[in-house]
């Protein structure tokens, strides 16, 4: 078989139960992956301890979130910071898991965001060519290689990025309206889902093209569609819900932003963050800094996004391009986090080093192996990981 040709699963075993069984394998690998780095790393570590024991940083906020609820004003605790910045779907949907099972709060998140790793994975096959070797790579992105220590614990990045599949999966099928639901749903997780919009936007304007119209009727094709004009309404109804839950709530609809001020978080542009993180170099020093792991995630990030506007694919490399930028006006921080949950991005990398089985075979091993390193990593404070 030529490498230029998709790898397609063997014809002796039915092609659900393959797309099923590649991310269900590697998410019991990546859980022995992990557990070996958090053993390795942790005196006394238990299994029983190992759920909690991966929960950093803004973990601990989500699990206060999923069992508490949002402050009210002022913080009960009085410190400068409430816990408004964060979206509320993905604790929502933990504390109704916990609810329903009756396991700790972070142990319904971990469980939660492997099946969510899995369903999108699966739901991401067509957007990947339908080519195992590509499919294999992005379940190991997901559920076993270096960011797994992001998707499978409790922050957003794992539904953002199962959101995103879902649109896409359905204006890939022209699905607009579901694409409007699920776009809905993407603006509650985050704050830069409400940019999904532009992608319909985008899809629309080629169905339009597709069907003869041109720029000139445009809009007035649009309003002729009360399903295309829903799906753009729709979009950004998950962020409009929870800013007038916070009006309610405490009295201010910006406090998600409001509140950034208590981080210290700086503002500025874009270019100037990514010039100053590029060249803070230590003195001495034999590896990048974290910042220029950071710089260096970024840029990777705008060049996967560059990459798909010259396959012609628009919605994704805006829409991409859009959630890269505006977390940069207020400094580097987490954008590798950031880069690595953005799902276009991860869709096109793993189908680009999908394309010789040489390659493929290398990348399946580095992701693998990262893994572990990375565990360690985020267990001992490092820093471009947070």
């Amino acid at each position: 078989m030529s490498d230029a040709v998709a790898l397609r699963p063997p014809r002796s075993l039915p092609l659900e139960a393959v797309l099923i069984a590649i991310p269900v394998l590697l998410a019991v690998a990546g859980l022995a992956i992990r557990y070996a780095g958090y053993a390795a790393t942790v005196p006394d570590a238990t299994f029983a301890s190992f759920a909690g024991g991966m929960c950093r940083w803004d973990c601990l906020w989500y699990v206060k979130l999923a069992d508490q609820g949002y402050d009210g004003f002022p913080t009960p605790t009085l410190i400068n910071a409430g816990n408004w910045a964060f979206f509320p779907l993905y604790p929502m949907l933990v504390a109704l898991v916990r609810s329903l099972t009756g396991v700790p709060t972070i142990v319904a998140a971990t469980g939660l965001s492997i099946v969510l790793c899995i369903g999108a994975a699966r739901i991401a096959w067509p957007l990947l060519g339908r080519d195992l070797r590509a499919y294999a790579l992005f379940s190991a992105f997901l559920v076993a290689g270096p960011f797994s220590i992001w998707f499978t614990t409790f922050y957003t990045e794992v539904l953002f990025l199962f959101l995103t599949v879902c649109v896409f999966a359905a204006l890939r099928r022209r699905n607009i309206v579901l694409a409007g639901v699920f776009a809905a749903l993407l603006s509650a997780t985050r704050i830069v889902g409400v940019f999904i919009v532009f992608a319909l936007v985008i899809e629309i304007w080629r169905a339009h093209r597709e069907a003869g119209g041109t720029w000139r009727d445009f809009v007035p094709g649009v309003l002729r569609r009360p399903d295309w004009l829903l799906a753009i309404f729709l979009a950004p109804l998950g962020m409009f819900a929870y800013m007038l839950f916070l009006h309610l709530k405490i009295g201010d609809a910006l406090a998600f932003s409001h509140v950034q001020r208590a981080w210290a978080r700086p503002t500025g542009l874009p270019p100037v963050f990514i010039f100053n993180a590029l060249f803070d170099q230590a003195r001495g020093a034999l590896f990048p800094t974290f910042s220029q792991q950071l710089a260096i995630g970024t840029l990777v990030g705008y060049a996967l996004a560059i990459v798909l506007i010259v396959r012609r694919q628009y919605a994704m490399g805006v829409y991409a391009l859009l959630c890269l930028t505006a977390p940069l006006f207020a400094g580097m921080a987490s954008m590798l986090r950031f880069t690595a949950g953005l799902a276009p991005l991860p869709l096109l990398l793993t189908r680009l080093l999908a394309t010789r089985r040489w390659l493929f075979a290398i990348s399946l091993l580095v992701l693998l192996a990262s893994g572990y390193f990375t565990t360690k990593g985020w267990l001992t404070g490092y820093l471009s990981l947070v």
